[in-house]
């Protein structure tokens, strides 16, 4: 078994219908011949993949870290350990690709953890390589699951979407169940401790959080947030209130 990483890729890229090979021995130059470096993904498929918000070329040459990238000046690194060799000497690389992929077309790719907006468009601009990070991979898992015809199928060989899928169900259903789940024993955030995660978190999720408890049958949850502002920030509340003059009429009257 490769890195946590690498197997999650692999498991990503297969339910997207590609051949997935792992760790591939490659030699980025004559003197290495004895002593040679790896590719860790090499991957082909159909179709690629063809979402709104996200592509991905037929084949796929890859490097997988399991940290995220956030600087140019380690893209620029990475670029110059695994894949400079391949631009910079096509003979010798495309001598051995062609064993491993169909077609020159193939998009050179790195998986990590996380980046930013800016080096993700560094390495596309300056390098021609697209960066997928574990969110991207996460959220397609989470997706196959839900759109799926057989997102109740157990899948023997994908643990990473095993897992998704275990923890997706348990919290959907697990009011009837013995042990409890629920999203407090994930969310690695203390509301009160780590006010500037709270924020960002809040900022991020509040259209989905808003409706949960708008949507609530009990507006059991809304009730309490009024309550509690109306305790702990009266003017605030009241100056909210006020903002709405056709309701604040109604409240006096």
């Amino acid at each position: 078994m490769a890195d946590p990483t690498t197997e999650l890729t692999k498991e990503f890229l297969e339910i997207n219908n590609y051949l997935v090979r792992k760790e591939t021995k490659f030699q980025k130059n004559k003197k290495l011949q004895g002593t040679p470096s790896d590719i860790d993904i090499i991957a082909v498929s159909p179709k690629g993949i063809q979402d709104k918000d996200f592509q991905l070329g037929k084949c796929i040459v890859g490097e997988v870290k399991n940290w995220p990238i956030l600087k140019k000046s380690t893209l620029d690194k990475v670029y110059k350990d695994k894949f400079h060799f391949i631009d910079a000497q096509p003979r010798l690389s495309w001598k051995q690709l062609k064993k491993l992929v169909p077609t020159r077309k193939y998009e050179k790719v790195i998986f990590c953890f996380a980046t930013t907006q800016e080096v993700y468009d560094y390495a596309l601009n300056k390098h021609c390589i697209k960066i997928v990070t574990m969110g991207v991979m996460l959220k397609n898992l989470a997706k196959f699951f839900t759109t799926s015809e057989r997102n109740w199928t157990y899948f023997p060989e994908r643990y990473n979407y095993n897992a998704i899928r275990g923890l997706m169900c348990y919290l959907f259903d697990c009011s009837r169940y013995k042990d409890k789940l629920t999203l407090k024993d994930l969310v690695w955030i203390d509301p009160t401790s780590n006010p500037q995660y709270r924020n960002r978190f809040a900022d991020l999720n509040a259209e989905f959080l808003e409706d949960f408890v708008y949507y609530q049958t009990s507006w059991e949850v809304l009730g309490k947030l009024i309550d509690r502002a109306a305790r702990d920030k009266p003017a605030w509340l009241k100056k909210r209130i006020k903002s709405n003059s056709k309701f604040w009429n109604y409240a006096e009257a």
